[in-house]
């Protein structure tokens, strides 16, 4: 009988860490807004209640500001070198860090202005960046993830993980609530990432989502997390879409 209490308990402990929900159980869609078809999504923030997103390929990659949300529409955008991919993009302390793929170099504007400031060395290849205020959080398609100061120096690191395995191919990144949101390149889910230690709460299945909005339009990946006011944007490469949610019962 004691154990067969344990393993109930243990059971249900399982059960209730790093679970896959589908969107609508845990997220209420609250609006749906255009979004660029065009864009080849990277990175997608919000500062001082303005959208920002950087689009990548080379000779197409460039910086949008102040999206008007109901447009779709950039109020101002920088286009950067042929030979730049853009890719992750946040700003902390009043400069706009922008991620390059395979470039490795990190490339800085100012934010109000989108001119171009300091560009940095940088060992990795680029894929997601955000920030908890402090420090740069930076993706590179492994399973690993990087708390970096503004000199670009590597200050602490974590491995995303569920309960079986390190999960690799991590992406665009949102720093929400004291987690870590991300993007898995190729796949229809977003982690929600314990910021601390790299485990993950939750696993967020958005197929329902894409097969009821975007079925038989031409897309590419899910890609783009922001958050502003409560709220939670989500789109993708070639997303005719930004979807808004708010967490149910937060």
């Amino acid at each position: 009988m004691k154990k067969i209490f344990i393993l109930i308990i243990v059971l249900f402990l399982t059960g209730c860490t790093n679970q896959s929900v589908d969107y609508d159980n845990y997220l209420e869609l609250t609006r749906v807004y255009p979004h660029d078809k065009n864009s080849f999504t990277e990175g997608l923030f919000f500062h001082d209640n303005k959208m920002y997103e950087t689009v990548g390929l080379y000779g197409k990659s460039k910086i949008y500001k102040d999206i008007d949300i109901k447009t779709g529409n950039p109020r101002k955008e920088e286009k950067l070198d042929n030979d730049i991919f853009a890719e992750g993009s946040v700003i902390l302390n009043d400069i706009l860090y922008v991620l390059t793929y395979k470039e490795h170099k990190i490339l800085t504007f100012n934010p109000k202005t989108l001119e171009k400031l300091k560009i940095y060395d940088y060992d990795k290849e680029g894929w997601g960046l955000t920030t908890d205020g402090k420090y740069l959080i930076a993706s590179d398609g492994t399973q690993n993830i990087y708390f970096m100061d503004e000199k670009l120096k590597i200050v602490k690191k974590i491995s995303v993980h569920d309960d079986k395995k390190e999960i690799s191919n991590i992406n665009e990144l949102e720093y929400i609530d004291g987690n870590i949101w991300a993007n898995v390149w190729k796949e229809n889910i977003v982690l929600i990432i314990n910021a601390n230690n790299g485990k993950v709460i939750k696993k967020i299945d958005f197929t329902k989502l894409i097969n009821n909005y975007l079925k038989n339009k031409k897309i590419d990946v899910l890609n783009g997390i922001a958050y502003n006011k409560n709220k939670i944007y989500i789109t993708g490469k070639y997303y005719p879409y930004v979807f808004e949610f708010k967490i149910k019962n937060k």
